[in-house]
Formats: structure tokens, sequence, C-alpha cells
């Protein structure tokens, strides 16, 4: 008897222990999607037929909002494209196998439907992504990480937002895995719509802070501007290795040859660039005074992509580069400067970082650098002047046009 009672009580202690553990007891603002986590994903919402994809087009489409999200394998191949698109409406979750369907672009009668908002988080590559591998265009946009930095949060990540709101711990353990395996564990599957599961639930409550705040507007334009930046070829930009710091110009051409090398290894081999030669050394090709053979192979020895038959050819493109010098890319927006240019430069740079702690907000997000250094440039003669500005979001026009107009006409700017 004294036998079979502990055996009971070990029997509910161990309930109460995984009770517990999974968040029984905690803020009430806790989602109960945690509480049917062996549920997350129905054999049936694993969508990898085009049946499958259309049965579930019909049933978005009588949605008011849903939460999209997707998986790439840009850390593995080239070619990036889309392994996974999560979608979650407010009681299901779905995923879609783009691998497995190959043309997922019906799925653009709902994301590009005008009555439909989607909710993404840190949308940017998704959007990107969408449009250069399905032609899928994103329409009526609420991003929550947009809306977290227009609320003054410091820590924007959505791992940090869920946990804040609903006291749910997110794993991100899984973000660098390769998505392109097949089949994908469970334990990933359910990484993957951790990522959109609570996405319109947060969404509810960072438009409510919004609209107490009144920038919920801001927020809906600053989403508008990144959806239609989709369509918009990328220009040309000045080579540069991130984390380096400035590079000298002479140094352009060298660059750009290691640069273009690289890149014909990595689509040969169909991998990202940067595991043919990472960037550290890259930037000691590029600044050793006298590069040979035997140095180029002592810095790319630990790079197993990159191999001895590779190097004559890179070391030849090297050599041809250094007797070129290097032509910058032409800027059609480029503009001869007004004289008073680095005052008027200055002042809005100081007008900014006041304007940003007033509102608690980053100061790229009130004016960029972009912005600044055009605004700097131009002759603004009257109030119209700035509302002309195409460069200028509607809500910075409506915000700030009688505080940039005086900035501008500052005594402060007046030789």
């Amino acid at each position: 008897m004294i036998q079979k009672t502990k055996d009971i009580l070990q029997h509910y202690a161990s309930k109460i222990s995984i009770w517990l553990k999974n968040g029984a007891g905690k803020d009430k603002k806790t989602c109960n999607t945690r509480q049917k986590s062996r549920k997350f994903l129905p054999p049936e919402n694993y969508i990898d037929t085009k049946d499958k994809l259309e049965s579930l087009v019909k049933r978005l489409k009588s949605k008011n909002e849903i939460s999209v999200d997707i998986e790439g394998d840009s850390l593995y191949s080239y070619y990036s494209k889309i392994c996974l698109i999560q979608i979650s409406t407010r009681n299901e979750n779905f995923i879609v196998d783009p691998l497995s369907i190959k043309d997922v672009s019906i799925l653009c009668s709902v994301f590009s439907d005008e009555k439909i908002q989607k909710v993404l988080h840190g949308s940017h590559y998704d959007i990107h992504m969408l449009y250069t591998c399905s032609g899928i265009e994103i329409r009526n946009l609420f991003d929550t990480q947009i809306a977290a930095c227009f609320l003054g949060e410091q820590k924007t990540g959505l791992a940090f937002l869920v946990e804040k709101n609903f006291n749910v711990h997110l794993q991100k353990k899984y973000q660098k895995n390769n998505w392109g395996i097949r089949p994908i564990p469970e334990e990933m599957l359910e990484y993957a719509v951790s990522d959109t599961m609570y996405l319109l639930s947060l969404a509810d409550i960072l438009k409510k802070d919004l609209l107490e705040k009144n920038r919920l507007s801001w927020v809906e334009e600053e989403c508008r501007v990144l959806t239609n930046s989709a369509r918009k070829p990328r220009q040309e930009k000045t080579p540069h290795i991130k984390g380096f710091g400035k590079i000298p110009e002479t140094k352009y051409p060298v660059l750009e040859a290691v640069l273009k090398v690289r890149d014909e290894i990595a689509k040969e081999k169909d991998i990202p660039p940067f595991k043919v030669i990472d960037k550290q050394a890259i930037y000691r090709i590029i600044t050793e005074r006298h590069i040979n053979l035997e140095k180029l192979k002592q810095i790319t020895h630990s790079h197993r992509y990159i191999q001895n038959k590779h190097l004559p050819f890179l070391l030849e493109k090297i050599k041809e580069a250094e007797h070129h010098r290097y032509k910058p890319h032409a800027d059609p927006k480029k503009r001869r400067y007004h004289p008073d240019f680095s005052q008027k430069s200055e002042n809005l740079h100081m007008w900014r970082a006041s304007k940003a702690t007033e509102l608690n907000i980053a100061q790229h997000l009130v004016l960029s650098h972009h912005q600044i250094l055009s605004l700097a440039g131009m002759e603004i003669k009257t109030l119209q002047d700035i509302q002309n500005i195409e460069l200028l979001k509607n809500w910075q026009k409506q915000k700030f046009s009688h505080e940039l107009y005086e900035v501008l006409h500052s005594k402060k700017n007046q030789r």
C-alpha cells in the first residue's frame, strides 16, 4: 500500500512538473497555442502538393489577416531558394513546401490582396526572396519589427518581443540550419511555425501602442515603402568588406577582381560566396603589399572550396587589377552641393539627434543619412518646397516640415 501511494505521488509529481514547464501559472498573456505544442501542425496542414496549395489559397482568401515567414538556404547555396513558407491564421498554422510543389505563385492572389493584411517580422529578406524566386508581391504589410522600432523598443528581435509580451521563450537554435533537407525533422518544423504563430497577437499589441502614440500611420507608410522596394533594381555599390572600415580607393580594382573570382567559384559549386573565401582572407589578400602564389596558398589554406588549381587564375586577375584605376559607378542622382552644404548638414544632424531623443526612437527613423545629405544640398525657399520632396515620406512632411524649414534657414547657415 505504501509503495502504491509513492507510485501515485511520483506519477502526479511528473505531471505537475510538465504542466509548470509548459507555462502553466504564468502570465495570462501567454498564448494558448503553447498548450497545444504537440498539435502545432496537423499532417494535413503541411502543404506539399498543388491540390493542397489550391485548397489552402481558397481558405486564406476568406481571412482578413495572416502572418507569414519564410526559411531559405542562403547559407548553403549560391542560388538562394525558398525552402519553406510558414503561414498562420488566428487559430491554425500551415507550412508550404516550395521544394515539393515547385510553383507556388498561386499564393500571389493572397499575398498581393490589399484586403488581407500580411503580418511579418523583419520582412525585407522575405519580400525580396518571394518576389525574386516566385514573382510574389506583398501588399498590405504590417511589419512587427518596424512597429517595435517606432515604439522605441531597444531590442526588436521576435524572440525578445514574444517573451516580453507572452512570457514564451522561443528556441532559435535551428535558425541557421539547412532548410533544404528532406524530410524536415519535427523539431525544425515546430521552430518554423513558432515564427508565425504569435505574430497576429503581437501585431494587436503593437498597433494599440502605436495608436496611443499617434504613430500607426508612420509604420503603415514605412511598410508600403518597403513592399514597393522589391521591384526596384539594385544599384551597383562601391565594393567593400563589411566590418573592415573604409578601404583605400587604390585597392578597389583588386577587391573587385577577388570578389568576381570568388563569385565564379561559388556559382560553379553552388555554395555561398563566403564559403569560398571569407572576408578576413579577402582583406589580407588586398592589403598584402607583394602578393604571390605562395602567399595566396598561406592565406587560403583553410578554405576547402578554393583549391590550388584556382589560385594561379586568382593571382593573374589580381595582378591585372593592380594596373587599373578605379572608376566609381555613375550616380544619376549625384548633385552639385549648395555652398552652405556642410553647415546645413551639420545642423540637420544635430536636429535629428535632438528629435530622436524627444520621440525616443533611433535617429535614422527620424531622417536617414541619405535624406540629410539630399536636404542639405537643396535650395529650399518655401515650406511648399519641402512638401514637394519625394525623398521624404508623408509622415515626415506632416510631422517635421516646419522644423526642417527652420533648421535649413537657421542663422547658422548664413555666412
